[in-house]
């Protein structure tokens, strides 16, 4: 049974991870919402990097190890100084989130953009990795805020504030309610937005044309 099970999952595993990184992205603000801070955004962005990994084992070009090492170690350190104690307002932690995510991303990347057929898994790979980038610079922007505070204006100092900016810059919604407060903040900001439209206008529009063709 469990065979069949990890076999189920391997056959869809990406639209899984999509599944489960839409889930990490929307649980927080829920459950901050009932009253509960148990750090479940922590865990869930942590179980969503190692599922992430595991999807992505059993693919990928040479250099796929080298990223998937940096991905165990920084992901290993993170978790040791996120869950492993009170949140000390330290940098390294939400850099090594960024860190993670990053590679991750670069990982389901060279998936998507390898060879063969273009099929709902492969443009589910597309998908995590735009919110996987998402994930990234809210990583990037909490590692910055916490070694130059103000960075980001009120309400923008945690994790889960940096990640939901990063969203709003990623899809280029400017709600106005956290802002960015100095250059290089501000870099990062217009560095994301036009990745984020490049990303979704070029390669994932293609990949749903390139899709539609072969159905």
């Amino acid at each position: 049974m469990v065979r069949r099970w990890l076999a189920a999952y391997v056959r869809r595993r990406f639209a899984w991870l999509l599944a489960l990184l839409l889930l990490t992205i929307g649980i927080d603000p829920v459950l901050e919402g009932v009253g509960f801070e148990a750090r479940a955004l922590e865990w869930m962005l942590a179980f969503a990097l190692f599922a992430a990994a595991v999807g992505t084992s059993a693919r990928g070009p040479h250099f796929a190890r080298g990223l998937a090492l940096v991905l165990t170690v920084s992901l290993g350190g993170w978790l040791v100084l996120t869950l492993g104690g009170p949140d000390t307002g330290s940098p390294l932690e939400p850099a090594l989130l960024g860190v993670s995510s990053l590679t991750m991303a670069a990982l389901l990347l060279a998936v998507v953009l390898g060879r063969g057929r273009v099929d709902g898994e492969r443009i589910c790979a597309a998908l995590c990795v735009y919110l996987l980038t998402g994930i990234a610079f809210g990583g990037i922007f909490a590692a910055l805020e916490a070694l130059s505070p103000g960075s980001l204006s009120a309400g923008g100092d945690d994790i889960g504030s940096a990640i939901y900016f990063s969203f709003v810059t990623l899809a280029t919604l400017g709600y106005g309610d956290i802002l960015p407060a100095t250059p290089a903040m501000r870099s990062l900001a217009i560095l994301e937005a036009v990745m984020g439209q490049f990303y979704v206008a070029v390669l994932v529009a293609r990949l749903v044309s390139a899709y539609a063709r072969e159905s």
